[in-house]
């Protein structure tokens, strides 16, 4: 066995990156849980979110707004398209250009959860107040939006 030095827990919760990872489970598995009684997790969420911003997106542009690995982007839209909350428009080919639509039910579904992720946002139960917890928003969201088109070779789900 190795003579590494021991550490502590003081020491593991100075790493910012290893207490972001952490929280990320958290916040994550408490949106899943409460978009499940819906039929939904949180990826799902997110395609649908996103084409409401973006009408009309390709597979690709997908799988990077939500972060999943490109091959994983076409068995989780089939799902979605199986069931009615979203269409592709061109025909499905090897290298096409295969963009995807919401439909009126996704719509309607996206609707239905959006409180229910809304109200993920109140993180008293974590100790935070409503002000810290709109305040970690806004850093996240600087971080988020200084890194956004930054490659994240390798990270996905």
């Amino acid at each position: 066995m190795g003579e590494g030095r021991k550490r502590s827990v003081e020491e593991l919760d100075e790493v910012l990156t290893w207490s972001v990872v952490r929280v990320a489970r958290f916040a994550g598995q408490r949106l899943a849980e409460r978009l499940a009684e819906h039929g939904l997790n949180p990826v799902h969420f997110g395609v649908l979110a996103y084409l409401t911003i973006s009408p009309e997106m390709t597979q690709a542009d997908l799988a990077r707004a939500v972060l999943v690995q490109p091959q994983s982007i076409a068995p989780l839209l089939d799902g979605l398209e199986q069931r009615g909350l979203v269409r592709r428009t061109g025909e499905r080919a090897r290298g096409r250009r295969n963009p995807v639509q919401i439909t009126d039910d996704g719509r309607r579904a996206l609707d239905a959860v959006w409180d229910i992720a809304m109200s993920t946002n109140d993180l008293s139960d974590a100790g935070l107040t409503t002000q810290e917890s709109a305040e970690l928003n806004r850093l996240l969201l600087k971080i988020v939006h200084a890194t956004q088109g930054t490659p994240l070779d390798g990270f996905y789900e």
